[in-house]
This record gives structure tokens, C-alpha cells and sequence, in this order.
């Protein structure tokens, strides 16, 4: 399942992708640690296409 990670800094957005849920934890922590702000983890709900 693929993971993303959006989180905001004083002049934008990013959003990251990530393959498992501990590695996008771990990424939303370093970002949180980094003094990023709304950080937020979200699963993607669609299945991937065949």
C-alpha cells in the first residue's frame, strides 16, 4: 500500500510517498523534527491498477 506524507513549512507544501507505513511514520517524525508543521500521513485508498 503506498503511503503520503504532506506537511507545510512557512512558504509552501510537500507531499511525499512512501511504500510502508513505518517509513512514512519515520519520514512525518524527521519532518516534525525539521520544525515542518500540519504534518499529516495518508493512506492511499485506490488499488493499483493491474
Amino acid at each position: 500500500m503506498t503511503y503520503f506524507i504532506y506537511a507545510r513549512d512557512g512558504t509552501g507544501q510537500i507531499v511525499l510517498k512512501r511504500e510502508s507505513e513505518d517509513a512514512a511514520l519515520k519520514k512525518a517524525h524527521e519532518l516534525k523534527e525539521m520544525g515542518w508543521f500540519d504534518v499529516e500521513v495518508r493512506q492511499d485508498r485506490k488499488p493499483a491498477a493491474a
